[in-house]
Parts: structure tokens; sequence; C-alpha cells
């Protein structure tokens, strides 16, 4: 691939010139501009595989590296489509003769597409998590995602369906892909619509807990990104031979990849520098800011391994759980708060507790009366107070329908008194000797079930059978 005035390329200007265009010759300054970005980008290999290698570290993670990793390639892929696209080398005898699968699935698919759907997955991941109170997983997360990918597969089966002529075709007298404005106004349009998107969702979150607010960042980096959108779809229809002209060819492609790389490292540079140069005292500061903003519960931060990320959510339980708190006055039912921690109202959906099945319910109603006709049981007492242990905030055991309290030692008449605790014991069995009509035991007692009975009776949460 040469990069100096060889009798082809004086050929390919000359005619240019008798097709009535102006071709500047592929020189230097596109060999430089190349060798510039492929350093800047070289760079960024390192800073992700540096990522990539410390990516359990809470502030890297709460970042989303592998999805900052995968937005990485993609903007790798772009440039690769851009230097076709854009006239910056020579295609002739090369791969890059394929303009519909390098400019159309390499540099729109799987570059512009997925650079933008990515950062919009970020942003939509932390509006769901603090603004609709969902966690970060699952099909609710995916599924713009996925439906955004598909459209974007869609596009690319019809751009390759349709004819060369009215998507994009390779001139080999010119050696370039020229592309018809009709097929570049959807493209752009299509990539209007997905940062439009994303700056709805980060105008949403502006006000999100400062420890995973990028409200700064991503303002920055929309305004250099519709920026550079203004820019180039204003090029693309006053000038759609811009890939002629070196200047307006260069610039174009120089600031397309000065927009993505400030994208990412407006994302990535402060945790990825201070993970190098300052890790301990980076995160130190961190966690002061999750501890401000009200998430020392929710997080672990006794060490950096065992911090969760606002990517990793760790709810106990279900989803709901992760707000729901065992009510202490009726044990076994769960109280959702109204108000979610940032004192916005809670969402309906998370109000409303679990319905309990009825098979569940006839079950603990049949285990309870079968319990009464038992032993009833007692709970630890505290020795040294002489008071009731605190209660469980989350036991959700049937409530006791007696209490004994007796601490002398088993009877002599008790067979199985030396099965249980010193905090468990019976009271004297009755005596029946002489009675005929084996009267009914007043409420204070308990009767033991007879020794041909088949039934078993519960004692400190433990079965025993006669």
């Amino acid at each position: 691939m040469s990069f100096s005035l060889t009798p082809a390329e004086e050929a390919r200007v000359r005619l240019a010139k008798l097709l009535g265009y102006s071709l500047d010759p592929i020189s230097k300054k596109d060999m430089a501009m190349i060798i510039v970005i492929s350093a800047v980008y070289g760079i960024d290999l390192f800073a992700v595989i540096f990522m990539l290698w410390n990516r359990r570290y809470p502030p890297l993670k709460s970042k989303g590296p592998l999805l900052m990793a995968a937005a990485y390639i993609a903007c790798v892929f772009w440039f690769i489509g851009d230097l076709q696209i854009n006239g910056h080398v020579h295609l002739a005898g090369t791969v890059l003769t394929n303009c519909k699968g390098i400019g159309v699935w390499v540099r729109v698919l799987l570059g512009v597409c997925t650079v933008s759907s990515l950062i919009a997955l970020r942003s939509y991941g932390l509006f769901r998590v603090f603004k609709q109170n969902l966690p970060y997983r699952g099909i609710g997360l995916y599924l713009p995602f996925l439906v955004y990918c598909a459209c974007t597969l869609v596009y690319g089966v019809v751009a390759q369906i349709l004819s060369p002529s009215v998507t994009v075709e390779y001139m080999a007298l010119l050696d370039i892909c020229y592309c018809p404005k009709p097929f570049r106004g959807a493209l752009y349009g299509y990539i209007w619509v997905t940062w439009l998107l994303v700056a709805i969702i980060n105008w949403k979150i502006r006000n999100i807990k400062s420890s995973f607010n990028e409200s700064r960042e991503m303002a920055v980096s929309c305004v250099f990104v519709f920026i550079a959108l203004i820019f180039n779809t204003v090029l693309q229809f006053t000038s759609p031979q811009y890939p002629f002209h070196q200047i307006q060819r260069i610039v174009t492609t120089s600031l397309d990849h000065l927009v993505t790389n400030l994208v990412w490292w407006m994302i990535m540079g402060g945790p990825l520098l201070n993970c190098l140069f300052r890790r301990q005292k980076y995160f130190e500061y961190w966690k002061a800011k999750l501890r401000k903003d009200g998430f020392q519960n929710e997080y672990d931060m006794e060490s950096e391994a065992t911090v969760f990320s606002s990517h990793n959510l760790s709810f106990r339980g279900s989803v709901d759980d992760f707000f729901l708190y065992a009510d202490p006055g009726n044990p076994g039912e769960r109280k959702v708060p109204e108000l979610l921690p940032n004192g916005e109202p809670r969402p309906k959906s998370a109000r409303r507790p679990k319905r309990q099945s009825k098979r569940s319910t006839l079950a603990y109603k049949r285990q309870s009366a079968q319990s009464a006709q038992t032993l009833t049981y007692m709970r630890p007492t505290n020795e040294h107070s002489g008071a009731a242990s605190n209660l469980d905030p989350f036991d959700i055991r049937p409530p006791l329908s007696r209490t004994m309290t007796s601490t002398s030692t088993p009877p002599s008449n008790d067979p199985f008194g030396h099965r249980f605790s010193n905090n468990f014991h019976l009271p004297p069995m009755p005596s029946t000797r002489g009675r005929t009509d084996n009267p009914r035991p007043n409420e204070s007692q308990s009767v033991l079930p007879r020794e041909d009975s088949p039934r078993s009776f519960t004692v400190s949460d433990r079965v025993y059978m006669p």
C-alpha cells in the first residue's frame, strides 16, 4: 500500500478530472493521520488490558469494564471502515473493495451503531437502578438493547439485499466506495435517534447519587458527539464527494475518532488513572462517597474484593426483598417502605407484597392445629438478665400460644426429660389414676401423648417420637 504519487495514482487523478471531479491523491498526510490514530488506539489497548486486569477494583467495576472493552473494539471496527469509506487508502486488489461488507457491516453496524448502543445501555442501566428501582440484570435491562440490535440487523440485511447502486458500491475507475444520499440519510437518521435517546436518558439521571453520577462526563460527551454529528451530517449532504478532498476526509475521520476516544476516556479515565497512581487512596475516597450517599448497608466495604458495583447490585432474596423489611408486629408479614432511599415514592409494583399461596396457608394452619394438640414450646430466655431475648425482626415462626417458664429439674415421671436442655422443661404430668371420665386439662397444663399414640410432638424445634 503506497502513499506516494505513483503513475497509477496520477492516472486516477486525471481520470477523475475527465469525469468532472477534483481528486486529491492519497499522500503521506493520510499516512500520518493513520499512524496517529493507530497510536492512540494502541494506547487505548493498553488501557483496556489494564482495566480488564483490574476489573474487580470497585471504582473500575462500577463503570462496567466489559461494556467499555466492547465499546473499544467497536471503535476499532469504526476506524477500519472509515479508512475505506473516506478514501484514505487504495482499495484495488484488497478485501476493502467489498464496500457492503466493510462499509455497512463493519463500519456502520459493528462500529457506529454498536458504540452508540453500548453507551446507551450503560445510561439505561443507571436509569433502571436509580430511577425505576429495578436491578441491573434480567431481560428488562437487555430488552431495549436487543430490540436495537434487531433493528440494526434488519438494516444490514436490507442493505445487503438491495442493489449496490442504491446502498453503496465500488467505483473501480476512481478506486473508491460511493454511497448515495438516500442511504446516507437513513444511516445518519438512525444515529441521530440513538444519541438523542442517550441524551434524554442522561438528562433523567443527572441527579442520582454522586457515587454513580456521570452527568458532567456525559454532558461533555454528548456535546462533542452532537458537534461531530452536525459536522458529518452537513458535510454528507453539502459535499458528498468529500473523500476526493484531502483536508475534508482527514478532518472527518480525525473528528470522529477524537470524539469516540473522548467519550471513552471521560467515562474510564478517572478510575483508570487513580487505580494506576493512587489505588488505595482513591478507594478510600470512593468508599467515603458511598457512605455519604447512604450505600453503606447495600455494600460490603471491608475489602476491594467484596464491594459490589451499581452494575452488579446484589439483592438479598428476590428483587423486591432488597427493599422489604419484616414487620415485628405481624410475624410472617413483610412491610414495604412507601419511599425509596432517595426520597421519591416507591413504584406501585414494588409496593405490593407477594401473595401467599393457598396451599402454604392451609399447611400453616394444619401445622398450628397439630402443635396445639401436642406440647407447646418456649423460646430460650436470657439467663443473665432474666428477660426474653430480642426477637429476630425476620422471624416468621407462628406466635406462641403458651409459654412455660419452669426452670426446675425434669420430674421423675417424665420419661423423656433427659433429652431436653435446661431451658426446655416439662411440667409434672397430671395423674389420671382412679378417674374414669378422663377430664380435659386446664389451660395451664400440657399433656403428653399416650405411649401407643403414633403422633409426634415438638420441643425446641426438634421432633421426638414416643
